[in-house]
């Protein structure tokens, strides 16, 4: 057994990952020698009991410091699902270290429970080329997006001025009423690509706070116009289930902004809109259950959260098509507040509603609410 050990110590000192395994109280319990090498002095023992924040910082891409407590921090996340991301990390080893000695790593975080205990092996390594590309990507988009918002200022300002003279026609009146509809929509699909870039960078802040769902929902509600309000019904499964969620106000506002166009957008007669409230012992579900018209393709559920991807039986030559990046938005924002989003057809749902979409949204309760313990 002993030879046995020693001789897997040897295969994870050889790999090119570092690895640090981190328990519930955010103490390092084992490390192999190249986390020691870049966080320890090149001493594992050294590493072993000392708190992950006194060893390494994290920091978003953007180079702004990551708080322990942050959604996006590995530790945090790693309490919902296994999952991996791409990070700035900064050695604490010596204290006269500086943000200019960031190093870039892609960080996977999985949870092990032993013994009735709950830790996570993270996994520290190299961009490979695609990550690299990726991020390429995602910073041409960001300055692209920064680079058509003053443009599309300007355009909507001069067409606003140009409809206010009294002597232009009816058909220039409503040509321009066309181009500012278009100059608006194209504003928010650039506001959207910023937003989506921002949360692919883990540059959001968010502010985090814990109340009661139903009272997130009845203030979003009280925001509508009373048009909407009229198609709108919340039905909470027990009334006497405490429904303590922690998220971010204004995401979640935007959440249900989306997904209300995007019901909108597709319900072809009396829009009705149902949000159910469940209880479940780690998450509170959240049920936004309209009667649109569907998907008659299952494999559109999966599909509808992709980004730029408009489905075809949905498509009405009549209908401006939307910038595909609704329901994404919707995903990645639950996912930055450690949640998930999926969609489905309202059978087998208790729901009065038996046609439509239904949009499921998962809260993770707050820790204290599931006798969790905080890694951080």
């Amino acid at each position: 057994m002993s030879q046995s050990l020693g001789l897997l110590r040897v295969a994870f000192d050889s790999t090119g990952e570092a690895m640090l395994i981190v328990d519930e109280s955010s103490a390092v319990r084992w490390a192999n020698q190249q986390a020691a090498d870049l966080w320890g002095g090149g001493i594992t023992l050294q590493m072993v009991g000392r708190p992950l924040s006194a060893l390494l910082q994290f920091h978003h891409l953007d180079r702004s410091p990551m708080g322990d407590q942050e959604p996006t921090h590995p530790l945090q996340k790693a309490l919902s699902a296994d999952g991996r991301n791409s990070y700035l990390i900064q050695a604490l080893s010596e204290p006269d270290l500086d943000q200019s000695q960031l190093i870039t790593r892609s960080v996977s975080w999985r949870q092990i429970i032993q013994m009735n205990q709950s830790f996570v092996l993270l996994i520290f390594r190299d961009l490979e080329p695609l990550e690299k590309a990726l991020a390429r990507q995602r910073q041409f988009i960001d300055k692209l997006a920064h680079e058509l918002r003053t443009p599309l200022a300007i355009i909507t300002g001069n067409l606003h001025r140009m409809k206010r003279k009294e002597q232009l026609s009816g058909k220039i009146h409503q040509s321009l009423s066309d181009a500012t509809a278009e100059t608006q929509r194209m504003a928010s699909l650039v506001d959207n690509l910023l937003l989506l870039s921002e949360l692919d960078a883990d540059c959001r802040r968010w502010t985090l706070q814990i109340d009661d769902l139903r009272t997130y929902i009845d203030q979003w509600v009280a925001k509508l116009n009373p048009e909407s309000r009229e198609c709108l019904q919340t039905i909470v499964a027990n009334e006497n289930d405490e429904y303590q969620v922690q998220l971010d106000q204004d995401a979640f506002y935007l959440i249900l902004d989306n997904l209300l166009d995007n019901s909108r957008r597709f319900c072809r007669s009396r829009l009705l809109i149902q949000i159910r409230l469940i209880k479940n012992p780690s998450h509170v579900e959240l049920q936004f259950i309209d009667n649109g018209p569907g998907m008659q393709n299952d494999d559109n559920y999966d599909a509808a959260f992709e980004r730029f991807v408009r489905i075809e039986e949905h498509r009405k030559a009549d209908m401006t098509d939307g910038g595909g990046l609704g329901l994404p938005l919707v995903k990645s924002l639950m996912e930055g507040m450690g949640g998930s989003a999926s969609c489905a057809s309202p059978q087998g749902f208790t729901s009065s509603i038996s046609q439509g979409l239904v949009v499921t949204l998962r809260f993770p309760c707050p820790r204290s609410s599931v006798g969790v313990k905080s890694f951080l």
